[in-house]
């Protein structure tokens, strides 16, 4: 008897293939963005600093098609940084990226799977938990923490929910 994979995987992938014929103008591109989805690691931005700009989102997006990351979101307090960021991320990724007022719109996001936190330095332990209570994947900046007490509660949290966590080390990997 044959065994039936009922994975939702298999059942997107059968689906695409299905309706591709029935699809008028239905590019390569296209249907290779819809059978990578299910996998595609959607990143959000915690923060639109110049190390951001300069140094993250670039070496990110050297990497993105291979490693199947998209950029779809950022959040920033301040204004004008979430627009330079959305603006500077539109061009980057060729597609409108969504914009949050604070961290919480982020993290409610379903879509959203992991985070870079680009924020000042006092703020990396908080916001790697908040990414942790959101269930949110995270590369963090360093330095990670001023104090130990912030690293340990970071800690726990990240042991708690079981995300993946990543400190950089810019300084000591880039040029």
């Amino acid at each position: 008897m044959k065994k039936i994979n009922n994975s939702r995987r298999e059942f997107l992938k059968k689906a695409a293939i299905g309706s591709a014929g029935l699809s008028i103008g239905f590019s390569a591109k296209s249907y290779a963005r819809i059978m990578m989805a299910n996998d595609r690691v959607n990143v959000g931005i915690v923060g639109f600093s110049n190390r951001a700009r300069l140094t993250l989102i670039p070496s990110l997006m050297k990497h993105a098609q291979r490693m199947n990351f998209d950029i779809i979101g950022v959040s920033d307090l301040w204004n004008m940084r979430r627009e330079l960021g959305a603006k500077y991320l539109n061009e980057q990724t060729d597609h409108d990226v969504r914009t949050y007022r604070n961290n919480d719109e982020l993290y409610a996001d379903k879509d959203i799977d992991a985070v870079i936190i680009s924020t000042p330095d006092f703020a990396h332990a908080l916001h790697t938990i908040e990414a942790a209570e959101a269930g949110k994947d995270a590369y963090v900046e360093k330095p990670f923490a001023e104090t130990m007490e912030d690293n340990r509660r970071a800690l726990s949290a990240v042991k708690k929910s079981g995300i993946v966590v990543q400190i950089g080390s810019q300084r000591r990997s880039g040029k």
